[in-house]
């Protein structure tokens, strides 16, 4: 046979708030994380849509930073994310 247990809905109250914190906080951790990716080109290029020739030109005007390794080009993914804020237009 089962054994209950009666627990206090202040408790339960307590318990719920402490798991929607814990998850917020996994959220904010995840989101932190993703900032702080490094793209390829093609990823970088393919998250603000734009041409391969315009993405260049980005890139050669320092309007978005990158790193080269071995040949190739990195980008960090809260640096385009910097951009889209930068050039924000509200209405």
């Amino acid at each position: 046979m089962e054994n209950l247990t009666l627990i206090q809905s202040s408790k339960v109250e307590a318990i719920h708030s402490e798991l929607q914190e814990i998850k917020r906080l996994i959220q904010q951790s995840n989101k932190e994380a993703d900032q702080n990716k490094w793209l390829s080109k093609p990823e970088a290029r393919k998250e603000l849509k734009v041409c391969q020739k315009t993405f260049d030109t980005y890139l050669q005007k320092g309007i978005i930073p990158y790193s080269r390794f071995a040949g190739k080009i990195y980008i960090k993914a809260g640096d385009i994310q910097a951009h889209l804020e930068k050039n924000y237009i509200t209405a």
